[in-house]
């Protein structure tokens, strides 16, 4: 070892610093108190990052490794808590109290999480951004993703330092946990602990996880070995859901007569009988989901003429959320483009608002800016590519001209568009009067009288079809699904995006609900 080493010293309430170590214990000490100002009569002790005391006799020996040793010291007597006030009144301030205080500046306990909040709590006062930062979000209710990039690098750069750049699972957990105790908006309300958005034990794909990976990237450029695919956990929500076990197949000839009369009735001035129909052979339609998705539209040609039977269908399978979206959509597609620049300004987003929102009618132009915030995701490999934004809105909608003939639109129609697709007809984007559905090519009509109504019928026919999301639409129609329409809200596995999107647009989402 050198005559003088660097050590980088540290404590919990007055930050590090790095002190010179010239092979004589007592000297170091000195420097530490001299340099933490602190009173010659201070009696202090040192631990390493795990905290494990580190004594006279093996101070040469732990600073031996090359490389700039981390250090902590403590002061006896003194509590090492930094208490910082982030509930935010009208006039929100930063509180310092002295570290003797005893008093907690939050509301709730912070359970795990202990460990690290005085840490986090010095890294927020000692910079003016962090701070800045964690004031406008605390204001707002919500941290908008430049924030979270931010933030994420910062608090994740103090974890390295604190227990390497390996931390332990439970480390970061608890981490997470001392974060939401100075952010308490960034908090996922779907989960018990809250963690999801931070710290995601099942999809590790939380903010944290993610960050350390892109670390490790850095850091290690010599080929790894690729680790085992941990099981995914399966879900069970969503319209490719298996319905009830126990449910076999229904008895096809049971049903023949009563498949030909409904196929039979007029739609237009049969209505009340059609309904009794589509009542009495819902179980065969129900069966068909499960076992053969495809043929429902081969049996069922009534979907052809009939526009309000993918609407009745999904009121039977699932009649407690019929009208949730068409009841919150208006007010929700409204706050949302207002708020939007809030919560993401990237130039994809931007450029979206100044140049195509205005061309389309409000609800579209809404669901295409969602398309924005939570954008298709990529697949990996083997399992195709992720299509760009702008693409991946016309597997979703497609419009034409309200003269263009509707045979010409299925002669022409891209193999590309496999999942239901809503067809939109009129003047030009905002004005639009006429709506239709394309599933399995084939062309439905819809009982939509506007585009909330439209969008509405698009969603539902995922369920009354079995037909599953386009992997590239499947972060916004699950965020719909959980967060709008409310179903299979505890069944339905949500992607880190869709859990920080909801975390975002929770406010709004309630003040749409009411």
């Amino acid at each position: 070892m050198s005559s003088k080493k660097l050590v980088r010293v540290g404590n919990s309430v007055r930050g590090k610093k790095l002190i010179p170590y010239d092979g004589n214990f007592d000297n170091f000490v000195l420097s530490v108190k001299s340099q933490f100002n602190l009173d010659d009569s201070s009696s202090i002790n040192f631990e390493d990052e795990y905290g494990a005391e580190v004594y006279s006799a093996i101070f040469p020996i732990f600073l031996d490794p090359e490389g700039i040793q981390n250090i902590v010291f403590k002061v006896e007597g003194e509590s090492p808590v930094l208490e910082i006030d982030l509930s935010y009144s009208n006039s929100p301030q930063l509180n310092y109290l002295s570290p003797s205080v005893g008093t907690s500046g939050f509301s709730q306990p912070f359970g795990v999480g202990d460990n690290f909040k005085p840490i986090l709590e010095t890294a927020v006062l000692q910079n003016k951004l962090i701070h800045a930062i964690v004031e406008d979000c605390t204001k707002k209710g919500f941290v908008d993703d430049k924030s979270s990039t931010i933030l994420i690098n910062e608090f994740v750069a103090k974890l390295v330092e604190i227990k390497g750049e390996s931390p332990p699972t439970s480390a970061q957990k608890q981490f997470a946990a001392a974060i939401l105790e100075i952010l308490p908006c960034w908090r996922y309300s779907g989960s018990t602990d809250g963690l999801d958005i931070l710290f995601d034990e099942v999809s590790r794909s939380g903010l944290i996880q993610t960050r350390l990976r892109r670390i490790h990237q850095k850091l290690h450029t010599v080929a790894r070995q690729k680790p085992a695919e941990k099981a995914k956990k399966k879900t069970a929500g969503g319209p490719g859901a298996k319905i009830a076990r126990g449910e076999g197949a229904a008895d096809e000839q049971q049903y023949d007569s009563l498949i030909l009369q409904l196929n039979g009735t007029c739609a237009k001035s049969g209505k009340q009988i059609l309904q009794e129909l589509i009542i009495s052979t819902f179980q065969h339609r129900n069966s068909l989901r499960q076992i053969n998705p495809q043929s429902i539209l081969l049996i069922y040609t009534k979907f052809k003429e009939c526009d309000f039977m993918i609407s009745f269908e999904f009121s039977l399978m699932k009649g407690e959320s019929a009208n949730n979206f068409t009841n919150s959509w208006p007010a929700f597609s409204s706050k949302l483009l207002i708020r939007a620049k809030e919560i993401n300004s990237s130039p994809a987003v931007t450029k979206f608002l100044a140049e195509e929102s205005d061309e389309w009618d409000e609800s579209l132009a809404a669901l295409f800016l969602l398309l924005h915030l939570i954008p298709p995701a990529a697949q990996g490999k083997a399992k195709g590519s992720r299509s760009n934004t702008t693409c991946a809105q016309t597997l979703m909608v497609t419009y034409y001209n309200i003269a263009t003939p509707l045979p010409s639109i299925l002669d022409t129609w891209s193999d590309d568009k496999r999942q239901p697709n809503l067809i939109c007809r009129g003047i030009d984007k905002k004005n639009l009067t006429s709506f239709f559905l394309v599933v399995d090519k084939v062309l439905l009509p819809i009982d939509a009288t506007n585009c909330t109504e439209a969008i509405d019928r698009l969603f539902k026919s995922h369920y009354v079809f079995s037909a599953e999301y386009d992997k590239n639409l499947q972060g916004l129609w699950k965020f719909l699904q959980v967060f709008i329409y409310k179903i299979d809200v505890d069944k339905t596995d949500l992607s880190r995006k869709i859990k920080q999107v909801s975390s975002q647009l929770n406010r709004i989402l309630a003040e749409s609900l009411e």
